[in-house]
């Protein structure tokens, strides 16, 4: 008796209810007898019914439909966010679109404009990998769309940003990573990968220097280097480092960015002939699929993803106003191991 394309006509004669009244049970109207409801229920599953989320829309005023904002969409770190949000949102009767956030320039990419013309019931947006200087264009192109639907942030959101927000305090993650290193035995730490940042005191930079400062070790500028979030840059960089620096002075540890930049910088060690971890002792973050099955296995920070766009979604749905703080943890694996003197 099902088929594809049934229509709320099939359900209503198939229950012999009125169309107004399967209409009241999709809706989840609370004036439907028992009897009734479930009569309508057995029919939409005989039929395999599905309601056009454009007619739900028109009746309901909203979609049924959210999006997300994510940059650099290759990096699986942001796959596995719209992974928890998708699958999230599917539980609670949404869909989920995704949108890339590539440009920052909004005279040619203006998200307001663009999502709103896509009647979405909220989006969820990251804001992570924004340099300094964009900060108040962003948050002004966050306040104007925020005037059309709910927003909720999602990564390293900055303080001010007045939005609800599941967000990654980045500074207490790099703090952990500096005093798991020193107490190794480390005392040359490299940082590589990311942007400069100044003024978020959530940010990795902010947690490197005061990693370095709670162990009585001083901030040297040649031991961070900045780039891309990729392997290449990773592996680009720590040659550099090693070029520019003399073999006494090399870092004998090196904080990746993410998993990433980790790999290049895996790459790096081998091609100028250092082992890992005898001579050079490698972490990084986001804790990818990959990560355990590298040589030696990579140590990572579990961030969590998948459940942080979940979340993110709950928030969205609930409206509450909360700026929530994630948790993470330190995947320990042999890519790291205590300094020999």
């Amino acid at each position: 008796m099902g088929r594809d394309n049934a229509t709320i006509y099939d359900v209503a004669m198939d229950a012999g209810v009125s169309i107004a009244t399967v209409s009241r049970v999709l809706r989840g109207e609370a004036n439907v007898s028992p009897a009734t409801r479930e009569k309508v229920q057995q029919a939409i599953a005989r039929r395999h019914y599905r309601p056009s989320s454009i007619a739900r829309g028109l009746t309901s005023k909203t979609t049924h439909s959210l999006g997300i904002i994510l940059p650099k969409l290759l990096n699986p770190h942001y796959a596995m966010i719209f992974t928890g949000a998708q699958e999230e949102a599917r539980k609670l009767g949404y869909s989920m679109s995704l949108f890339p956030w590539s440009s920052l320039d909004t005279d040619a990419y203006n998200p307001a404009a663009m999502l709103t013309e896509r009647r979405l019931d909220g989006v969820i947006v990251c804001v992570e990998y924004l340099p300094p200087d964009h900060d108040e264009l962003v948050h002004a192109a966050l306040q104007a769309l925020r005037r059309f639907m709910p927003v909720v942030l999602i990564g390293c959101v900055p303080p001010w940003y007045d939005f609800p927000a599941v967000a990654n305090d980045n500074a207490a993650m790099m703090r952990r990573v500096v005093a798991y290193l020193t107490g190794m035995g480390h005392e040359r730490i490299a940082f590589i990968g990311g942007m400069q940042e100044d003024k978020d005191p959530l940010r990795r930079d902010v947690g490197y220097e005061e990693g370095l400062r709670d162990a009585r070790l001083p901030y040297i500028a040649s031991y961070r280097a900045y780039g891309k979030g990729t392997p290449e840059a990773g592996r680009q960089a720590l040659l550099s480092m090693l070029d520019e620096l003399k073999a006494d002075y090399w870092p004998t540890a090196v904080i990746a960015l993410n998993d990433l930049v980790a790999m290049g910088c895996m790459d790096a060690a081998w091609e100028m002939g250092l082992r890992v971890p005898e001579q050079l002792s490698v972490i990084g973050c986001d804790d990818l699929f990959c990560a355990p099955y590298l040589t030696p296995p990579l140590t990572s920070i579990n961030t969590h993803q998948q459940r942080n766009g979940a979340r993110a979604v709950q928030l969205l749905l609930s409206g509450e106003k909360k700026h929530e703080i994630v948790d993470w943890e330190l995947m320990e694996r042999a890519s790291c191991a205590p300094i020999k003197r």
